[in-house]
C-alpha cells in the first residue's frame, strides 16, 4: 500500500511520462519541476521511503526522453536526480542512494546508445559524483553499483566508438575505486567481483536472461533494467500498474 505522498510522486510521474508521449515538453518540464520541489519538501521531512519513489518517477521520465530522443528533458531530469541526490547523501540516505544510482545508470545508459552526449555526460558526472559520495559515506553497496554503472557506460560507449567518452566513464570509476581502496572501504578485487557475481546469479535463471549487465555475458544484454531484479521496486512498478488499472475502470 502507498503512502499519500508516494502516490503523489507516482501521479506525477505518470503525467510527465503521458506529456512525453505527446512530445510536450512544455509539460514534462512542469511535472520534473513539481517532483524536484516535492523531492525538496520529501528531504527536509527526512521521509527516505517516499522520496524514493519521486526518484523512480523522475527515473521514468528521463528514460521516456531519451527514448523519444529529448535531450532537454532528459538533461533536466538528470540535473534534479543530481541536486536531490547531494541532499540525500548529505543525510546518509543509503537506500536512496541507491536508488538515485541506478536512476543515472538508466537514463545515462540509454544515452550513450542514442549517442545523446549532453545528458549522457550528465549521468556520468552524476555517478562520480556519487560513487565518491559514497565511498566517504561508508555506503558500501553504493559504491559497489555506481561502478557496476560507470563500467557499463564506458562498455557502451565504446561499442558506440565514443573513445572520448568511454575513457572519461573509465577515468571516473577508476578515480571511484581508488578512492575505496584508500578508505579502506571495498577492495578493487571487490569491485571487480560484483557485477561478474550478479551475471552469475542471473544466468542459472533463464527467465532472468535479459537481466544480465552489459559487457558481463556472451550476449548480454544492453538494456539492463535492474529494477526487476530487486523485489521491491518490483513490487512498485506493479502497484502502480494495478493502480492504474483501477482508475481505468
Amino acid at each position: 500500500m502507498f503512502s499519500l505522498n508516494e502516490q503523489k510522486a507516482i501521479e506525477l510521474g505518470e503525467s510527465g511520462e503521458r506529456a512525453i508521449r505527446e512530445q510536450n515538453e512544455y509539460d514534462a518540464l512542469q511535472y520534473i519541476e513539481y517532483l524536484r520541489e516535492f523531492g525538496e519538501e520529501l528531504l527536509k521531512a527526512k521521509l527516505e521511503t517516499d522520496l524514493k519513489r519521486v526518484v523512480i518517477s523522475l527515473r521514468n521520465i528521463g528514460n521516456k526522453a531519451i527514448q523519444k530522443k529529448i535531450e532537454n528533458v532528459a538533461s533536466t531530469v538528470l540535473s534534479d536526480l543530481k541536486s536531490l541526490s547531494e541532499t540525500a547523501l548529505d543525510m546518509n540516505f543509503s537506500n536512496a542512494m541507491w536508488s538515485f544510482s541506478k536512476a543515472a545508470q538508466e537514463i545515462g545508459k540509454g544515452a550513450v546508445q542514442f549517442q545523446l552526449l549532453e545528458p549522457a555526460k550528465i549521468a556520468l558526472d552524476y555517478l562520480k559524483m556519487i560513487g565518491l559520495g559514497a565511498v566517504e559515506k561508508k555506503m558500501e553497496v553504493v559504491t559497489l553499483w555506481t561502478c557496476l554503472a560507470l563500467e557499463e557506460m564506458a562498455y557502451l560507449a565504446n561499442r558506440q566508438q565514443l573513445e572520448d567518452f568511454s575513457k572519461e566513464a573509465k577515468d571516473a570509476r577508476e578515480e571511484v575505486i581508488k578512492s575505496s581502496e584508500a578508505s579502506g572501504l571495498v577492495t578493487r578485487d571487490q569491485i571487480e567481483k560484483y557485477p561478474q557475481l550478479i551475471a552469475q546469479t542471473v544466468s542459472q535463471y533463464s527467465e532472468l536472461q535479459n537481466l544480465q549487465p552489459a559487457g558481463y555475458a556472451v550476449r548480454p544484454n544492453e538494456e539492463f533494467t535492474e529494477e526487476e531484479f530487486f523485489e521491491e521496486e518490483e513490487s512498485e512498478e506493479q502497484e502502480t500498474e494495478t493502480e492504474a488499472v483501477k482508475k481505468e475502470k
